[in-house]
Formats: C-alpha cells, structure tokens, sequence
C-alpha cells in the first residue's frame, strides 16, 4: 500500500476571514503590551527624575549660598538650570552607553 499524505481542505471564506481577524488581534494584543510597557518605564523615568530634581536644586542653592553668590534671583535659576542640564546630559550619555541600540 502506498502511504497517501492527507489532501488539504480549502477554507470557506467565513473561516479565512476568521484567521485573519484572528491574526489581527494577536498582533495588536502585542503592540499593546509593547506600548504599555513603554509607557511605565517612561513614567517611573519621570518619578526619578523628579526625585533627583529636589537634591541636585537643593545642591546647587547649597553651592551658591557657599560661594556667598549674591544678586538677582534670575542669576540662581540660571546657575541652577545650567547644573541641572549638565548633570542630565551627563547621565544621559553614561545611559546611552550602558545600553547600545541594535543596527
């Protein structure tokens, strides 16, 4: 006896449409996960940063009343931006080190 292999049954148009739907929900099922979980991280990023906000200002007005800087409150938000941008950049860019992309 010759071994036949099994002939395969087209699939009605309802069951084809069903797969398809099927395939569809999967896909944005995963998307979903993916865009959620961007989404916290993002968000316990911003609770960090918030954090870390409070003891670099606090910092920077301990290093201007240490100096016996005096002048315009302007000049201290400034001081204080200035800071806070250069620690930022460089936490960013031992970040981006820490966790090369993928070409």
């Amino acid at each position: 006896m010759v071994n036949k292999k099994p002939i395969p049954k087209k699939l009605s148009k309802e069951k084809v449409e069903e797969k398809k739907k099927i395939s569809r929900l999967r896909k944005f099922r995963k998307e979903f996960k993916a865009q959620l979980r961007i989404a916290l991280m993002a968000a316990f990023g911003f609770l960090i940063a918030l954090s870390w906000r409070d003891f670099i200002s606090e910092a920077v007005n301990y290093i201007i009343e240490a100096l016996g800087l005096s002048g315009e409150l302007y000049i201290y938000k400034l001081f204080s931006a200035l800071s806070i941008t250069a620690i930022a950049v460089i936490g960013l860019m031992l970040l981006s080190k820490l966790n090369p992309e993928k070409k």
